[in-house]
């Protein structure tokens, strides 16, 4: 029996999207995006780190998780090279303004709380 993710039965040969990676070319001053193929977030900073034309600079990051059928699912951004990753809302574009419209729409919160009979 072949190994499979999760619960979709797609065998581990079968490919699974990749990763985006945004970053800011210190030379030209230009924004630029690398294209990898790896299985984790972190083995794709690591390559990213390693490749010729990325490497030797410091700059901020946004990783965007891309699925086999070009879908964006999900964002992260770091701060640097070797940052720590901070998860973001998958939605495209500027993923923090979702989640403050729908809170800024809701009324205020009024909560029935019953006494208990002493």
């Amino acid at each position: 029996m072949t190994k499979s993710y999760g619960n979709t039965g797609t065998p581990i040969t079968m490919d699974m999207g990749g990763w985006n990676i945004y970053y800011r070319e210190p030379i030209c001053g230009g924004n630029r995006m690398a294209f990898l193929k790896e299985s984790t977030l972190i083995q794709a900073v690591s390559v990213f780190n390693t490749l010729d034309r990325t490497s030797g600079f410091d700059t901020p990051l946004r990783i965007e998780r891309m699925d086999v059928f070009g879908n964006h699912t999900d964002t992260w951004t770091m701060d640097g090279r070797y940052g720590v990753p901070r998860h973001i809302n998958g939605q495209v574009g500027e993923p923090g303004k979702k989640r403050a419209l729908l809170r800024k729409h809701r009324g205020p919160r009024i909560f029935n709380r019953s006494r208990r009979s002493r």
